[in-house]
């Protein structure tokens, strides 16, 4: 199938919401037809991590390059703006593989191929569930520690200010499905870790893997909270995400 190709800075999640904030004019027009009545690609788009160039089209500058792995990701809601912007809310809904780019309408298409899904080895993936949960508790505890910590430092930088400010919404506990794919993807979009590392937690091929490279991630980011590290914490990750 084609669908809509939409590379930004983000890695999204099977089953996990992603805010999108659309204002450049060719995403206009690809939410307008996503969303339309009858839509051909009935209210779907793909997103892809971006490795090369920039989410806002700039004159003369090269197509921008991303992962052939990403989310297709379904619109549960779309306002519109009076000057034309969206606010879209989607969530993911399968990875696929993205090829075949064709530029050469209103806005970018990728032929899309869905990637299957499933736990794997499922003993494994099933162990792991409540190793993954102890460390996921102990990860959110020491990141909320260590922000605010920092916060009562005195520390004016803007971006621990506004970290601190979200924390008891941003890092409350978390419980994790008992379904262990589902699991894998909840505990990937909670993590703060570089895009590079969420990248390669989408691509892994089933639950049990996953969940055994999260739990490794969790321990690493723990020790690194431990000794004084600070976590990539971004602002974007707390709001809508631009494109």
């Amino acid at each position: 199938m084609r669908l809509p190709y939409f590379p930004l800075h983000v890695v999204v999640f099977p089953h996990l919401p992603l805010p999108i904030h659309v204002f450049e004019e060719r995403y206009r027009l690809m939410t307008h037809d996503v969303v339309a009545d009858g839509s051909p690609f009935a209210g779907r788009f793909v997103v892809s991590m971006l490795t090369e160039g920039s989410e806002v089209e700039e004159t003369g500058a090269p197509q921008p390059r991303a992962e052939r792995i990403g989310t297709i990701v379904e619109v549960r809601n779309a306002e519109r703006f009076a000057d034309g912007r969206w606010a879209l809310l989607v969530v993911g809904e399968a990875r696929a593989i993205a090829s075949e780019i064709d530029h050469s309408g209103p806005y970018a298409t990728a032929r899309v191929e869905v990637l299957q899904d499933g736990p794997g080895d499922a003993e494994r993936a099933t162990q792991l569930l409540p190793r993954v949960q102890a460390a996921l508790d102990a990860y959110l505890q020491t990141v909320k520690q260590f922000v605010a910590s920092a916060a009562s430092l005195g520390s004016d930088s803007p971006e621990i200010t506004t970290v601190a400010a979200s924390l008891d919404e941003v890092l409350k506990p978390i419980r994790l499905p008992d379904d262990p794919l589902a699991a894998s993807y909840a505990v990937a979009g909670v993590l703060q870790i570089e895009l590079t590392r969420k990248q390669q937690l989408l691509e892994l091929p089933d639950a049990a893997t996953r969940l055994g490279a999260e739990l490794d991630l969790l321990r690493r980011e723990v020790r690194l909270l431990s000794d004084g590290a600070m976590p990539p914490v971004a602002t974007a990750d707390l709001r809508y995400h631009p494109n």
